[in-house]
């Protein structure tokens, strides 16, 4: 399913107000899912989860630049920078997020607009991140090549997001009628499976570190994610062109193919290949 960065960027410019107004980590800033990981007991923590793995992967690289791919409204990197000296980066091809990003965090970041599959990112970049905007990506191709250059030797890209399941993985015979549902209400055009996003990633000289299913700590069956699940099986038939109704029956959507085990929420690292020895640039 292709769908263009345009069009990514229209649907976050009609539908941010909403997921701020009416989404739990909207007080926040938080446009991504709560993660109930070991140690969280809120859902305030579960928001800040994945920025503490990130954080610590930026100690563990004693980073200097980092960069948020599909940066959103800053929140995250405004989380995963605060208190550091790091030199912070965002890309976002929404003009609602980057004036967001900008009034957020001011001169602490260096926010660009434009599709992170294309834009020239910042070089040297020793932890690039992307939370729940991988899937939005029109070519994964493109993503990881560009990404790829941007990153140092030994630098490191993190992502948090929806996988289909693993292709030696069991699930439900048949193409679900959730996942086009999915893919099309949340314009997800890189929903791919860990082994192929992991051979484009080889391909672009990143090699897979580190691999986490969240899928257990995401809550699913939250009353209000019932009365959703309710109300899009009763107004599909009238409101299935608006712009809202398609984020809100891809997001019931997306519940389903996760609780039928279509697909898996997942935390991955890749690590850029030094040069080989004696390699003249």
């Amino acid at each position: 399913m292709k769908i263009s960065s345009e069009d990514v960027a229209r649907y976050y410019d009609a539908n941010t107000a909403s997921f701020l107004a009416r989404g739990q980590g909207g007080a926040h800033g938080a446009i991504h899912r709560a993660v109930w990981g070991g140690g969280v007991t809120s859902r305030e923590q579960g928001f800040q989860y994945v920025h503490g793995l990130l954080r610590r992967e930026m100690a563990s690289l004693g980073a200097t630049r980092v960069l948020d791919l599909g940066c959103g409204t800053g929140a995250s990197l405004q989380a995963v920078v605060r208190g550091s000296d790091v030199a912070a980066f965002g890309v976002t091809n929404s003009p609602v997020h980057a004036s967001m990003s900008r009034e957020r965090l001011g001169e602490r970041a260096t926010i660009a607009e434009g599709d992170f599959c294309t834009e020239v990112l910042p070089r040297g970049v020793d932890l690039a991140f992307a939370i729940e905007s991988f899937v939005h990506a029109a070519d994964p191709k493109a993503f990881f090549r560009n990404v790829a250059s941007s990153l140092r030797p030994g630098g490191r890209l993190a992502l948090c997001d929806d996988f289909l399941v693993s292709s030696n993985q069991p699930r439900q015979p048949g193409q679900p009628g959730c996942l086009r549902e999915f893919q099309n209400g949340w314009h997800a055009s890189s929903l791919l499976n860990p082994e192929r996003v992991d051979a484009v990633a080889a391909a672009c000289g990143l090699e897979l570190v580190d691999d986490r299913d969240f899928t257990s700590f995401l809550e699913l069956d939250r009353l209000r994610d019932r009365i959703l699940g309710a109300v899009v099986a009763l107004g599909r038939p009238v409101f299935r062109t608006s712009k809202r109704w398609l984020s809100l029956s891809g997001g019931n959507a997306l519940r389903q193919c996760l609780k039928q085990g279509h697909v898996r929420y997942r935390y991955r690292v890749w690590e850029k290949a030094a040069p080989a020895e004696g390699f003249q640039r």
